[in-house]
């Protein structure tokens, strides 16, 4: 595959109307370059109402046991159901929602292919209603599932693990971030070709009862594989695989991608786990949301969960000043029983410490955010040092938000912006 770079140049402010020569003219540029070739399709116009509101649920995982492991359920079918009953009760009704961890065994030792389910957790029967009875309510409910990462308790890695030149697994050794006493510390990718294979048949099985998939894994890792004979799968041909399985998917269902690479934005309707700090790769003098005003207007942008310390006032602004919808993982028993799992990092899920909390953070986003649904967003400005204002623009009509994330209140014009708040103004006019 040949390397192809396009070249824009940007020049001025952007008060002609044209790209400003700064961030936000790069990335309303970009966005441009990736409609024009297909990447990525406008859909603003298909935005109406509120925000919508990500619940994932951890439902079960495996420990150590006696002999051999032993399932550790957090979450059944009925405590979903329960949990949404309540959430929807509190006016919170766009919601979409991803079952981690609902097939026998628990998230980390049950095969990526297999529809197998555990009476303890729910059986298929149990799922089917689930998704049918809360389709109707307009609740999307989705089968999540890592579809590369492979450990030898789940399956052996003779045909399915990839190697590397020199005919070694790839391997990914966790012993030093995973408890003590987790049943498996060893992970290995596998070959592209099994991925997708998985993936079909996991497709295949919901499909017929649900709208969408959760898909990880597949979304942001990419790699070849190697044999005896040399390569197997290269990374061109995986990203092939890739993008031709989640296309046919794609014509029937909603695909909802964890931070998805570049080359399967076409196929994400959903972006989960948005980055919102800075890769802290190279020294850089601030962050700002380039990614999210690319993909502005093209499909649902979710951020990091926010049980975990994401939920501070401060936090709630960045959700804001990114244009991100909240998202949340949830179980109904204390999450300390996972303690000794692999899934141990999800440390702080239990729903009823975050019932109020889950209509706090998302009002208070909804409350701005929805004012500028089907708006695109043209412009980023640091009024001074903790106060922002982005503008978005739906033909003539213009709109501010003014996010201050100061201690101190902020006068914009003749507006009072209240510390650690957002202000909409409305009423603008482009001439």
């Amino acid at each position: 595959m040949d390397i192809k770079m396009t070249y824009t140049f940007l020049s001025g402010d952007g008060t002609d109307g044209s790209p400003a020569a700064d961030y936000t003219g790069m990335a309303m540029t970009y966005r441009k370059h990736l409609i024009e070739q297909g990447i990525l399709h406008d859909k603003k116009a298909e935005s109406t109402g509120d925000i919508p509101l990500r619940l994932d649920f951890i439902m079960a995982d495996s420990k150590k046991g006696i002999v051999g492991t032993e399932e550790v359920v957090v979450t059944t079918v009925e405590d979903v159901d329960t949990i949404l009953s309540k959430t929807l009760e509190k006016d919170i009704s766009n919601i979409n929602v991803g079952l981690y961890g609902w097939q026998k065994n628990g998230e980390t030792l049950a095969k990526p292919h297999k529809g197998s389910f555990s009476r303890h957790i729910g059986k298929e029967k149990d799922f089917k209603e689930l998704m049918t009875k809360y389709k109707e309510q307009g609740v999307d409910i989705s089968y999540a599932r890592d579809f590369v990462s492979i450990n030898r308790q789940m399956m052996r890695f003779g045909t399915n693990a990839a190697r590397h030149v020199n005919s070694w697994y790839m391997l990914l050794d966790k012993q030093y971030v995973l408890p003590y006493n987790s049943p498996v510390t060893e992970f290995g990718f596998a070959k592209p070709s099994r991925s997708v294979e998985w993936f079909e048949k996991i497709y295949k099985l919901a499909s017929p009862y649900s709208s969408s998939l959760t898909v990880g894994g597949i979304s942001d890792q990419l790699h070849s594989s190697y044999n005896r004979d040399g390569v197997e799968t290269t990374v061109s041909e995986a990203m092939v695989m890739y993008q031709e399985s989640l296309a046919k998917a794609n014509e029937d269902i909603k695909l909802n991608l964890e931070n998805p690479n570049m080359y399967l934005w076409k196929y994400t309707d959903r972006y989960l786990q948005s980055p919102v700090i800075t890769s802290q790769y190279v020294f850089e003098t601030d962050t700002v949301p380039f990614l999210q005003m690319v993909l502005k207007g093209t499909m649902e942008v979710y951020a990091p969960y926010s049980n975990f310390s994401f939920y501070t006032k401060p936090d709630i602004l960045r959700m804001i000043d990114y244009n991100l919808s909240p998202s949340f993982i949830l179980s109904m028993e204390p999450s300390y029983l996972l303690a000794s799992t692999v899934s141990a990092d999800l440390y702080s899920t239990e729903f009823d410490q975050y019932e109020e909390r889950i209509k706090e953070v998302y009002s208070t986003i909804n409350e701005v955010l929805k004012q500028v649904i089907g708006y695109e967003w043209t412009g980023r400005h640091v009024l001074e040092n903790g106060v922002i204002r982005n503008s978005y623009q739906d033909g003539s009509d213009m709109k501010h938000i003014i996010i201050n994330y100061t201690e101190d209140a902020y006068l914009y014009e003749e507006y009072r912006v209240e510390p650690l708040s957002a202000l909409v103004i409305t009423g603008q006019e482009v001439h």
